[in-house]
């Protein structure tokens, strides 16, 4: 692609979501600047800015790829550095209440544990091996200045010394939208709608070193009946032979404060196998802590027009509940939508506003999947707010035959999990042999 697109994209945060959309535009973009407000570890440390990086997180096979086509030899990267590969689902121990443990079938997918500072700094060396992308940290946006034609982003350095640069293109990636609904404020339009859903969820995390202790599994996860409890557990494995042990809770209630606490709470969970994999380890970190109020997607995908040359990505769009581990896939997916329609797009008059109209055009179905999983899933707990989606009774018994359908057949079992692990569009499910499969196990059920 040749670099007909501006001469300036500014990409503003430097998490997941803005690293990735600063690959994306690179060969678009004579120069790509991202303004991070923090200043960034050298090394592979956690950081103030993503409080929720010291509690488990899952980079999904479909966002590995997405990484891996923006940055070609991201995944060995990862793996190089210490990531644990992880067979879906032959290596997952995967314990749901209505069924039992799922198969340990191979479904043919492979993915990559790691902490997210490891993550994240893998991906930021990639991001900074490309010549024309430069990070500039230490620069907290204060406002994106309306222009005729070309944005201006203002922002301050920690001295609070201000500046501005003028982009072609801004890329809104700040995790909550704030300049991008500021700027909206300041041209008096229209704000876009919300769709909050509060799951009030907390999580309680260790880190482990099991040392010499033996598993048949990498991944452990064990669900409640929404019913009786809300009271989940999981255990992931880091880099340097160490696990990541979480309990979360829907409903926020008081939470462990100790070793002894939490291990009485993994004793009361479905079944006895986190607390058997735990009981005789102790944390050399202590526990932490991190609550989450709601998940919410900002319909900027609704709006009929944004301003000129803005375009808000990831956690700006839609924050998910991060107990489905589907955050961080998306935001690298969405890159890789951006890159797609970045080629589409070159040959038009005004390939910003192509860019804008058929990212926008395009965004809203593309997260509609993993918001569904999501928020039917969080709607089984009676705590849960907001406004029950569409459909939602057909939703949770198609969830139910599917999962009848998955222990019997390998056929679905794969299938589900190319989906869950966003490889593959939701729709899959309903296509007419999987279709077919599934309504077989549900007929046998009730008969």
């Amino acid at each position: 692609m040749s670099r007909q697109f501006g001469q300036r994209a500014v990409v503003i945060g430097a998490g997941m979501g803005g690293l990735s959309a600063a690959g994306a535009l690179a060969s678009a973009f004579r120069e790509v600047i991202i303004l991070e407000r923090e200043a960034l570890p050298a090394s592979v440390m956690s950081r103030a800015g993503v409080p929720q990086d010291r509690h488990p997180h899952l980079l999904l096979a479909g966002g590995l790829q997405a990484l891996d086509s923006l940055f070609p030899g991201y995944e060995r990267d990862l793996a190089d550095a210490g990531a644990v590969p992880v067979n879906a689902f032959k290596d997952i121990q995967y314990e749901r209440p209505d069924v039992g443990a799922l198969p340990r079938r191979d479904c043919g997918t492979t993915l990559l544990c790691a902490s997210r500072p490891l993550i994240e700094h893998t991906l930021r060396r990639k991001v900074m091996a490309i010549a024309n992308i430069k990070l500039q940290t230490q620069s907290r946006v204060t406002e994106i200045v309306p222009a005729a034609s070309r944005p201006l982003v203002k922002f301050e350095n920690d001295a609070g010394v201000g500046a501005a640069i003028e982009a072609d293109l801004v890329v809104d990636a700040s995790g909550r939208g704030a300049p991008t609904l500021g700027l909206l404020d300041v041209l008096g339009w229209e704000k876009p709608q919300e769709t909050a859903v509060g799951v009030d969820i907390s999580y309680t995390t260790a880190v482990l070193r099991p040392g010499n202790v033996s598993s048949d599994w990498k991944i452990l996860v064990t669900l409640p009946d929404p019913a009786t409890s809300a009271t989940s557990g999981l255990i992931i494995p880091l880099e340097g032979g160490r696990w990541i042990t979480s309990i979360s809770h829907h409903g926020a209630p008081d939470r462990p404060k100790t070793w002894e606490e939490f291990l009485a709470v993994a004793r009361q969970l479905k079944t006895p196998a986190i607390y058997n994999a735990i009981y005789k380890l102790l944390p050399p970190g202590g526990l932490r802590h991190f609550v989450l109020d709601e998940s919410r997607w900002r319909h900027f995908e609704r709006l009929e027009r944004l301003p000129r040359g803005i375009l808000p990505v990831a956690d700006s769009l839609c924050r998910f509940n991060p107990v489905y581990g589907q955050g961080m896939t998306v935001a690298a997916r969405e890159a890789k939508l951006l890159r797609g329609i970045l080629d589409r797009v070159a040959g038009e008059a005004d390939p910003i506003e192509a860019l804008q109209a058929a990212f926008m055009s395009e965004v809203g179905a593309f997260l509609q999947a993993p918001w569904n999983m999501g928020v039917n899933a969080d709607f089984a707990y009676p705590t849960t707010r907001g406004e029950r989606p569409e459909h939602y009774e057909e939703s949770r018994q198609f969830e139910a035959a599917l999962f009848r359908a998955v222990v019997a057949d390998p056929v679905v079992q794969r299938a589900f999990s190319d989906v869950l692990q966003l490889m593959e569009p939701f729709e899959l499910l309903n296509e007419p042999d999987m279709r077919r499969r599934i309504e077989a196990h549900s007929l046998a059920q009730n008969a």
